[in-house]
């Protein structure tokens, strides 16, 4: 079965076939912009035909079953292979030794960081709604745990951007000197960037109606809820038009 995408992710799929040093991919984009969907036929063709060990996690999951493991089945149905897959509560796998676990790094229970960090013999890591992550220490945790012997070792954030201040900005973005919105390599990070107006062909009329009113009436969200835009501050804040710098004590000031 032939799925069409857009050539932004060629990168991504281009992966599974080339021995290349790329071992992180980031992911961005709005709404309708396909980054899971896209994410969950790669994971299937990795599975299927390449015998990835893929941990498949969010920061926040109270239940695999009812949120990542449908939008990873997704992939599997549009390429008309389910009936190769066995589904089991949270993990899918498949003959060739391929396999799939879900599990969450947050549960209402508390921080579960240090367990998924004993975790063994993935060598795909992917985070969905990665902006949720609060810092760069709890996915080094995980992201240092993935190394396998024989296969390539790779780590893919799918996010809905956030404001320029999360640590994700900072280290991918700002520290590499890249900017929002970019699609390309820097050095061992490949970087996707896409939005609705890739696949226009799979949005509803209404959606589209309704985009082109917030684009109209409220650009600033837009631009980061429906483009995929940075914000540069978080939304709420009384003051934006601010800087770090040396106080000047010489004006009134209390």
């Amino acid at each position: 079965m032939n799925l069409e995408f857009s050539d932004k992710y060629q990168p991504l799929f281009e992966r599974l076939y080339e021995d290349n040093n790329i071992d992180t991919f980031i992911l961005t984009g709005g709404r309708f912009s396909a980054k899971s969907f896209t994410t969950s036929v790669f994971s299937s063709i990795a599975l299927k035909d390449f015998a990835y060990k893929i941990l498949y996690t969010r920061y926040t999951l109270t239940s695999a079953k009812d949120s990542i493991i449908p939008e990873f089945l997704s992939g599997i149905e549009a390429l008309n292979i389910a009936n190769q897959f066995d589904v089991k509560l949270d993990r899918v796998s498949h003959s060739s030794g391929g396999e799939v676990v879900f599990k969450g790094m947050k549960t209402s229970s508390g921080n579960q960081t240090a367990a998924l960090k004993s975790l063994k013999g993935f060598n795909c890591l992917i985070v969905d709604e990665a902006e949720e992550m609060p810092s760069q220490k709890d996915f080094e945790k995980i992201q240092l745990s993935i190394r396998h012997p024989d296969k390539p070792n790779i780590s893919i954030l799918i996010l809905n951007p956030a404001t320029k201040e999360h640590w994700i900005h900072k280290k991918y973005f700002e520290e590499a000197g890249i900017n929002g919105g970019f699609n390309g390599v820097k050095d061992n990070v490949c970087y996707i960037h896409t939005s609705y107006l890739d696949c226009l062909e799979h949005v509803p009329d209404n959606i589209l109606l309704e985009f082109d009113r917030m684009k109209v009436r409220r650009p600033k969200e837009y631009n980061n809820v429906v483009l995929g835009g940075w914000l540069n501050k978080a939304e709420g804040v009384i003051f934006e038009n601010w800087k770090t710098g040396n106080f000047d004590e010489s004006l009134p000031f209390i």
